[in-house]
């Protein structure tokens, strides 16, 4: 089987080439139970008639990883909007 390996963060992660391109989402919907967070990501479609959506990704995790994942994004965000967002943007953002 064709696959693509890689270090992040000092970790050996294994990729298989079919899913190299990922999946496209731009929808999420979060729910929780004592133990663990579940994460749909979903694909919307916008049609006239109103909006369709297909689920692309579920994803567990626990209630740790979700504060280390909340953590990762507002690093990543802030680099990301430093360089990406004018000024006035990235000024007016709580």
């Amino acid at each position: 089987m064709d696959n693509q390996d890689g270090q992040i963060n000092g970790l050996n992660l294994h990729l298989d080439l079919k899913d190299v391109g990922g999946v496209w989402a731009n929808f999420a919907a979060i729910k929780h139970s004592d133990y663990e967070f579940t994460i749909d990501f979903a694909r919307l479609d916008f049609t006239p008639e109103g909006a369709n959506g297909v689920v692309v990704s579920r994803v567990n995790i626990s209630p740790l990883f979700v504060l280390q994942l909340i953590q990762a994004l507002e690093t990543n965000w802030s680099e990301y909007s430093k360089k990406a967002m004018p000024p006035e943007v990235r000024d007016n953002q709580g």
